[in-house]
């Protein structure tokens, strides 16, 4: 095969996961903005619908564990189409749902494929991409699992207001089709070890653990973070994760290989990743509710105003990309953090009358710094394992994500209306009166919970600069084994 078409083919390549990886990702930011519609449609409640949200979020996070199971088992090729598929099925299903409990039952099912094809995605590109293409491979896989929940509330504004929020669900349809098409054509089909057991024992305790911790951080600032319900998840979710980790450490042919955190720059790529994701979903969180509460800005242009700092985010992701090889990782890695931490800082300074101006040019700065970090994380911590253990690493990556992602929202909103009830406590105490008392009170509340994703991002600055000491000192070359 000549380089042009070797060329062509890793863009076909990439275009069949970026397709399936875009799609599964923008249903959960278009999905968020047509809860209220759905409430109204199918006659629900609050605490119903929200379960369109959580129960899917709950279903990804529970099924990462066993993706490195089913993808040395069967293939990651067929594991990536059989869960295209499925959320072919189900995208279909949620569109046709008579009532709340049905369409949460088809978003469950919808999760578990979702939660599939991510850690798959990412493997498939250190197995078919070729070596020296595998930073640019990442850069492209981080454009889609980065601008798709960007750009989701923008789309699903846009969809719900004209067409009703079915038609969220039934836009995934000419995604997929599109998707399948793509990997059944492209994708090389790797070797399947057919030999390997599950591990069930392993698997209980992961699911049992993973999903036990996320309720208690979805449902904590709900439920009150110290009831009866609260402590039992909590207790339940660390039990759970500790037998997980003796069992997987002792087992001959555990679930998920822990033992790849033996390799240290592995494990700094994934403590930086989960604090840059902690910080990520502080802005995500907080700025809608900010804008829809203080300034009175409706979800479409909530999202109209991420889309810039969307746009220009693929721009940071392509270019860092291309600058891999060139330059020291740290640079782009450490630019895009400061960028980050800036941003953050930045929206701690809000009040009731801070500019449209203002937000979407600190969004656009945070964006561009997300772009510059996150491929560049993801291309440092892979490149220590061994590519016969990429999909166990990938699958540990990115179950990790999805607890933090729980546990940042459950503290950021539980941080928030705790320091919403002091503010306004103060306010009223000291004899202001005011009609935007409430207002007042939220964006000082706003205020000090970014403050404090400020300082959990600057926690990933001497994680950062030891990832890259480390990743030097290796010469950026994967150990060929991982000990049994």
């Amino acid at each position: 095969m000549n380089a042009k078409q070797d060329g062509s083919r890793f863009w076909f390549v990439i275009l069949a996961i970026f397709f399936g990886n875009f799609s599964s990702i923008l249903n959960s930011g278009t999905v968020t903005v047509a809860l209220p519609f759905m409430m109204k449609d199918l006659h629900s409640d609050l605490n119903d619908t929200q379960w369109v949200t959580t129960g899917f979020m709950l279903a990804m996070g529970s099924i990462a564990p066993i993706v490195g199971y089913l993808g040395d088992k069967i293939s990651y090729k067929r594991l990536y189409m059989f869960s295209l598929v499925g959320f072919l099925l189900c995208s279909i299903l949620c569109g046709c749902s008579w009532n709340i409990g049905s369409l949460v039952l088809f978003r469950i099912l919808q999760g578990l494929f979702c939660g599939a094809i991510l850690p798959a995605t990412l493997t498939i590109v250190y197995q078919a991409v070729p070596a020296e293409k595998q930073a640019l491979g990442v850069s492209l896989w981080s454009v889609a699992s980065m601008f798709a929940p960007a750009i989701g509330p923008t789309l699903g504004g846009l969809l719900t207001e004209y067409y009703g929020w079915k038609a969220i669900f039934f836009m995934n349809i000419p995604l997929a089709l599109l998707a399948i098409a793509l990997a059944s054509r492209y994708l090389p089909m790797q070797q399947a070890n057919k030999g390997s057991s599950l591990d069930i024992a392993g698997l209980l305790t992961a699911v049992t653990g993973s999903t036990a911790l996320m309720m208690y951080f979805t449902q904590g600032n709900k439920i009150g973070w110290f009831s009866g319900w609260a402590i039992l998840w909590i207790t339940l979710g660390v039990v759970s994760m500790a037998l997980f980790v003796w069992r997987e450490l002792t087992a001959k042919a555990p679930l998920l290989n822990l033992r790849i955190f033996q390799y240290t720059t592995f494990t700094f790529g994934i403590v930086v990743n989960c604090i840059l994701t902690i910080g990520l979903y502080a802005g995500a969180f907080l700025l809608p509710i900010y804008m829809e509460n203080a300034l009175g800005s409706s979800s479409l242009t909530v999202g109209l105003m991420m889309l810039p700092g969307a746009l220009l985010m693929i721009g940071a992701s392509l270019l860092s990309g291309r600058l891999h090889g060139k330059i020291r990782p740290e640079y782009p890695l450490l630019g895009g953090a400061f960028l980050l931490i800036i941003a953050t800082w930045a929206f701690s300074r809000l009040s009731l009358t801070t500019s449209y101006a203002f937000i979407i040019g600190w969004m656009i700065c945070r964006y561009v710094g997300l772009g510059f970090s996150s491929p560049n994380i993801m291309t440092l911590s892979m490149s220590a394992i061994p590519k016969e253990s990429t999909g166990h690493a990938s699958a540990i990556t990115n179950w990790l994500r999805q607890v933090i992602a729980s546990f940042a929202i459950g503290i950021f909103s539980s941080v928030y209306s705790v320091r919403t009830q002091t503010h306004f406590t103060e306010l009223s105490s000291s004899g202001a009166v005011n009609t935007s008392l409430q207002e007042t009170a939220s964006v000082l509340a706003m205020n000090d919970t970014f403050i404090a994703a400020c300082i959990v991002t600057v926690v990933a600055i001497p994680f950062i600069l030891v990832l890259s000491s480390r990743s030097r000192s290796s010469g950026n070359k994967a150990a060929s084994t991982v000990s049994k």
